[in-house]
Order: C-alpha cells, then sequence, then structure tokens
C-alpha cells in the first residue's frame, strides 16, 4: 500500500484490521450510524467507522491532498440487570465501566495510528476529539465518538479527457 494512493476503502481496512486485533473489541463496521445492528446483531464491544464531510487540500503548485473525516464510535452494551449499587448515574450498572474502557480502546485506537499508518503514508491531522454516547435505543449502548482527521497519500495523476 505504500507506494500508491491511499483510498477510504484501504483506510476501512485498517480500521478493521485494528479492530480484529484488539484484544477487547469484538466486532467492527462501516457505514451511517442508522445502519449499526440493522443487517445483524453487533457483537459488544465494537468498533463502528462512519466517514464525515472532508476536504481536498489544493497547493500553489497544482497537487491536491485529501484530508478524509471518520467519527469512530466505541461501543459496548449496558447491563439492564437491576441496580446492584442502589445507587444513581453510570454507577448503578455498567456505565462507567463502558465509558472507562471505550475511552481506552479509543486511545489505543489513536496511538495504533500514530505508530502504524505512517508507512502508508496515512496521518493524523490536528488533535482527534472525543465525545461521550449514551445511547438509550434499543441496544443500549455507552461509549466514545473520536472525530478524527487522516491527510492520505495522493500520487498527482493525469486522466485522459
Amino acid at each position: 500500500m505504500s507506494s500508491k494512493i491511499i483510498t477510504i476503502n484501504e483506510t476501512v481496512k485498517l480500521m478493521e484490521l485494528f479492530s480484529s486485533g484488539h484484544n477487547m473489541l469484538n466486532d467492527f463496521g462501516f457505514g451511517n450510524t442508522w445502519d449499526i445492528g440493522t443487517s445483524r446483531q453487533m457483537e459488544f464491544p465494537y468498533m463502528w467507522a462512519t466517514i464525515q464531510p472532508s476536504n481536498i487540500e489544493l497547493n500553489n503548485n497544482k497537487s491536491q491532498i485529501p484530508a478524509m473525516n471518520y467519527t469512530i464510535i466505541f461501543a459496548d452494551k449496558i447491563n439492564d440487570n437491576e441496580n446492584p449499587n442502589n445507587i444513581n448515574g453510570e454507577g448503578s450498572n455498567n456505565g462507567q465501566e463502558i465509558i472507562s474502557d471505550t475511552f481506552q480502546y479509543a486511545q489505543d485506537f489513536v496511538q495504533y495510528v500514530l505508530t502504524t499508518w505512517g508507512q502508508f503514508g496515512l496521518m493524523i491531522l490536528d488533535s482527534p476529539t472525543i465525545t461521550p454516547i449514551f445511547d438509550d435505543t434499543t441496544d443500549k449502548v455507552n461509549g466514545w465518538a473520536l472525530d478524527v482527521t487522516f491527510r492520505l497519500k495522493h500520487y498527482n495523476c493525469v486522466l485522459p479527457i
């Protein structure tokens, strides 16, 4: 992959490789967030990537550098058992544990990108932002949404018109 254009498909494959190699993550998906668990139940905890509006930086020398924005979700299922601690908030179930654990998975991913993706000409632009997720849909998950921008390698080519 290091001597060619890096595509969206290849970045998704690299994310999937991280997920499958991580000792705590059990599933991976890519697409709109409303697709999570629609064709089959996700195995928890999971990693889900969705692409966001991105840009192509144009340089004065007529070259272009794509910068792809992704939101990457790390989530786990909330335990629906009776409140074992007789307290309110995230400590009333496994929600606090999930927030703690999934934050670590997000940090693991950032470190993985920083240490391994450079060989493919990929890098993180700026500092990623991370937002907690408290989902009360049927899945009932907690976790984090990591917003990150990857600068992709691109070789300019001339296409016949």
